[in-house]
C-alpha cells in the first residue's frame, strides 16, 4: 500500500508537473485513472497540492529498464551520459572530453535499448541567431528529419536547421491546460510551432513569429499535419522586436528565448492586455539571485515560477508567469 494524490481529470497535468518537478513521483508505479479522477503514486506520505490523499495498493510498473548504460562495460558506464533528448526517431546526445573516445560502443548500447532510434548524433551546442544545434551523426541514418510524437501531436522537422526541445513537453501541456477556448495568444518565438499548436488545439486563436525562414515552412506543416484550420493562426516570418502589432493586444503571450528573453519583455509588457499574462523563459542561476520583479513595470506581477529542467551545474531554465493586474 502506498501513498497517492488524486486530483481530478483536468488537474491531472497540473499535479504531474508539480510532482515531477518536486520529485515526488514513485517511479515504480504507474498512475491510478479512476471515476474522473487520476491517482498519482506519491514516494512520500504528503505534498502540498490540492488534491485527496489516498493509500491504496500501487499499479506496479513492470516495464524493463531502458537504461541503455548497462549495456556497457562499468568503466565506459560510469562516464557515458545518464540522459539524452530523443526527437522522433533521432537520439541527441551530450558527451563529455572523457566519453568522446567511447561514443561508437555509447552508440551501439543506446541502438540495443532503444529499438525505435533510427539516427544517434552528438549535440556540440546551440549557435547563431536561430538557436540551431551543431549535429554531429555517430551511428545510424545520416538523416536529421523526423516525426516527433507529444501529448498527442506531431512535430515535424530537420533538427539541424531549426530548433526543437523535446525537454519541453511537459510544459507545452501545463500551458495548454491553463488557456482558455478563444484566447488570443502570441508566440513570439515561435520555432516549429510546438507551443502555438499545443494551444490551437484548446480553441486559442494564435500569432506566432520567428526569424528563422526554415521555421515557417516546418510550422505550417505542423498546423495542417495536427488539423489546426487557418483560421486559428497566423504565422510571420519576422523578429519580435522588428513586427510593428499595430493595436494589437494578447490574452497571453509566450516569451520562449530562454538564452535571452530579457531584452524583449518590455515589449511583450505593452502587448499584454489587462489581466493577461506573459510566460517568460529564462535561463537563471540556482541560488535565486535573478529578481525578475526588478524588470517588470509597475501593473505586472510574477505569481508562479517553475524550474522546467537543469541547464548546467549553476542554473536552470525557468518559467515565470506574469500577470498584468488592474490599475
Amino acid at each position: 500500500m502506498i501513498s497517492h494524490l488524486k486530483v481530478a481529470n483536468n488537474k491531472a497535468e497540473e499535479a504531474k508537473a508539480f510532482l515531477k518537478d518536486k520529485g515526488y513521483l514513485n517511479k515504480s508505479y504507474l498512475p491510478i485513472k479512476k471515476d474522473n479522477s487520476v491517482l498519482w503514486p506519491l514516494n512520500r506520505d504528503s505534498v502540498q497540492f490540492e488534491g485527496k490523499i489516498v493509500i491504496c495498493k500501487g499499479l506496479v510498473h513492470n516495464k524493463k529498464s531502458r537504461d541503455y548504460r548497462l549495456n556497457l562495460d562499468k568503466e565506459i558506464r560510469d562516464i557515458a551520459p545518464r540522459s539524452f533528448d530523443i526527437f522522433g526517431d533521432i537520439a541527441i546526445l551530450r558527451l563529455t572530453s572523457d566519453s568522446e573516445v567511447y561514443e561508437q560502443q555509447i552508440a551501439e548500447a543506446l541502438l540495443l535499448s532503444h529499438k525505435n532510434i533510427k539516427t544517434i548524433c552528438v549535440d556540440l551546442g546551440v549557435h547563431g541567431e536561430f538557436r540551431i544545434r551543431d549535429l554531429r551523426v555517430i551511428s545510424g541514418y545520416n538523416n536529421f528529419i523526423s516525426v516527433h510524437k507529444e501529448n498527442g501531436m506531431k512535430f515535424e522537422a530537420d533538427i539541424s536547421k531549426v530548433y526543437f526541445s523535446p525537454r519541453l513537453a511537459t510544459e507545452r501541456e501545463r500551458l495548454s491546460s491553463l488557456v482558455n477556448k478563444h484566447e488570443n495568444v502570441l508566440d513570439a518565438f515561435a520555432g516549429v510551432a510546438p507551443f502555438s499548436i499545443s494551444v490551437a488545439m484548446k480553441g486559442c486563436k494564435v500569432t506566432s513569429l520567428d526569424s528563422n525562414p526554415e521555421a515557417r515552412m516546418w510550422a505550417l506543416k505542423n498546423f495542417n499535419r495536427n488539423g489546426i484550420d487557418e483560421k486559428y493562426f497566423n504565422f510571420f516570418s519576422s523578429k519580435f522586436e522588428d513586427y510593428d502589432f499595430g493595436v494589437q493586444k494578447f490574452d497571453r503571450i509566450i516569451l520562449n528565448n530562454p538564452t535571452n528573453s530579457l531584452p524583449f519583455l518590455d515589449k511583450a509588457m505593452n502587448l499584454v492586455v489587462q489581466k493577461g499574462m506573459i510566460h517568460f523563459y529564462s535561463i537563471c542561476p540556482k541560488d535565486g539571485s535573478f529578481q525578475l520583479s526588478e524588470h517588470l513595470a509597475e501593473e505586472f506581477e510574477c505569481i508562479a515560477k517553475r524550474e522546467v529542467h537543469a541547464y548546467s551545474p549553476s542554473s536552470s531554465l525557468f518559467v515565470f508567469d506574469i500577470r498584468r493586474n488592474l490599475i
